[in-house]
């Protein structure tokens, strides 16, 4: 893969991001459903992710949708609690999209800070990895704190418009940065199964 210059480089962005009210906790086990539709419609995804960070980090994540649209995909992560401003350490979010199903892992990530005023990138990725430079391609990440959710929107066009996307996601929170806190959906290094374009 490439990691000359590309022509969608460009700098991180803000986030737009509400004040938080608090919310309820949801617990629940893996849950998997795919739904498709006609031509003009999406197919969609849905995982719960139980409570598994024992009490170590309120940025544990709960649930995962993911809409595979004719234009974009969309992958929506609902958490424990989010909070604007953090006492302690950062925390932060990355979801993958994997593109390609004969490569090892997924070919696109979006990184996020999950506080008030942080940036968002989109990059490449080969086997785990970052690659090159951030993409300035169509796409946006937006924090509802009073939702405790994470929206994050690519263009088919930015990831290749994929015939199938798999999905995953990872939040980190260095609180204590000695001992960070990693919450993965389902499992380490999990990706859905694949969603076909609407």
């Amino acid at each position: 893969m490439a990691t000359g210059a590309d022509p969608c480089h460009r700098p991180r962005m803000s986030i737009s991001a509400r004040i938080r009210r608090p919310a309820t906790v949801l617990v629940g086990a893996v849950v998997l459903l795919a739904t498709a539709g006609g031509p003009a419609s999406a197919e969609r995804l849905g995982l719960e992710d139980p409570a598994d960070v024992g009490g170590a980090s309120l940025s544990d994540i709960l649930a995962v949708t993911a809409i595979h649209a004719p234009k974009k995909v969309v992958v929506r992560v609902d958490f424990a609690e989010l909070e604007p401003t953090s006492d302690g350490g950062p925390s932060s979010l990355s979801v993958f999209v994997d593109t390609d199903p004969g490569a090892k892992g997924p070919e696109f990530r979006v990184g996020a800070g999950l506080q008030e005023g942080t940036d968002y990138q989109l990059v490449r990725m080969a086997a785990w990895k970052p690659v090159g430079e951030p993409l300035t391609c169509s796409h946006a990440v937006r924090i509802d704190f009073d939702a405790n959710r994470v929206r994050a929107r690519i263009s088919r066009d930015c990831l290749g418009n994929p015939a199938t996307v798999r999905v995953g996601a990872k939040m980190t929170d260095l609180y204590d940065g000695s001992h960070p806190v990693v919450d993965w959906l389902g499992k380490r290094r999990y990706l859905s199964i694949p969603l076909a374009s609407g």
